[in-house]
């Protein structure tokens, strides 16, 4: 351990507390509005492409750069969650949709400014750790950049935006890969865990897209739901998440696990028709199958790694 490698973390600290003080409530209020559970989802293929790495090149992980890459990996989440606030003004008032941007708490500059810094922040965490995970880093920014902003705003074009998203993810597992194979991270990552990563959340992750479905109609959003109606989008999107569950154990070619697929994507298709409509029973679902797999991961890695057809 060195003491740069410690910086980030001192700043988070001091920032934190300072905040606190300074603005009242500032701490419930960023972590209510910091889309918490779609944050866990985004440190999830970080960790695999960490325990995979560790695999494939039987390294010892250095605890400490794992755990400065998750807080780069959440924090440049954070900026764009952020900046996808700012350029969803219009779109998140049509749909009532609450974000930290109009619950009246953050004014517009103040906003800018706090995305700015978790930009700094998600950057310096990657700085002390690597100049190569901090150029992919960077690269997840101009991703979510160009997904939420003008000019290119690609979030606009079904079904481009839902592939953004899940490429997303999978240069999440790629930054925790990079921790062991640094020199071609891209080009060495295993082509069955890339599929197993961008496939089944490529079929599934339309479901984002449900809350905000008044706003997309005004706002020229393309989605699933804006292109087919409501009704039958909410039928295709269930049949998709369903079907975004099959598509593990066919990809991992691992039959046992449809014995878990197959329930958990059932509840998954209940939870997508029912109304209300609630996102986070959908992620904790979610959340069970990827226990599943880090178990399965744990007793075989094997699966993940065999060949691809």
């Amino acid at each position: 351990m060195n003491f740069y490698s410690l910086i980030p973390i001192i700043i988070t600290i001091i920032s934190f507390v300072v905040m606190k003080k300074k603005c009242q409530g500032f701490i419930k209020n960023w972590i209510s509005g910091s889309r918490p559970l779609i944050s866990i989802h985004y440190l999830f293929p970080t960790i695999f492409g960490i325990l995979l790495g560790n695999y494939i090149f039987q390294k010892p992980v250095n605890y400490l750069d794992g755990f400065l890459l998750i807080c780069s990996v959440f924090f440049s989440f954070q900026t764009s969650v952020i900046v996808n606030d700012i350029n969803d003004i219009k779109t998140d008032k049509i749909a009532l949709k609450k974000s930290l941007l109009n619950s009246n708490y953050f004014g517009l500059k103040v906003y800018q400014n706090l995305g700015g810094y978790f930009f700094i922040l998600s950057l310096l965490f990657a700085l002390v750790i690597e100049y190569r995970i901090l150029l992919i880093v960077l690269l997840g920014h101009i991703l979510h950049f160009t997904y939420s902003s003008k000019p290119f705003r690609l979030k606009r074009f079904f079904p481009v935006s839902i592939l953004m998203l899940a490429l997303g993810a999978l240069l999440s597992a790629i930054s925790g890969y990079a921790l062991f194979e640094s020199s071609k991270p891209f080009l060495s990552f295993p082509i069955k865990p890339a599929l197993f990563i961008v496939i089944p959340l490529f079929l599934a992750l339309n479901f984002r897209d449900l809350a905000d479905y008044r706003g997309d109609e005004k706002t020229d959003v393309t989605t699933l739901f804006t292109l087919f109606g409501l009704g039958k989008g909410r039928l295709i999107n269930a049949f998709l998440v369903l079907l975004g569950y099959l598509s593990v154990p066919l990809i991992l070619k691992f039959p046992p696990l449809f014995f878990a697929v197959v329930p958990l994507g059932i509840l998954s298709f209940y939870f997508c028709l029912k109304k209300p409509f609630k996102e986070k029973y959908i992620f904790y679902i979610y959340f069970i199958l990827i226990a599943i797999l880090l178990i399965i991961f744990k007793l075989n890695p094997e699966i993940y790694l065999g060949p691809v057809f």
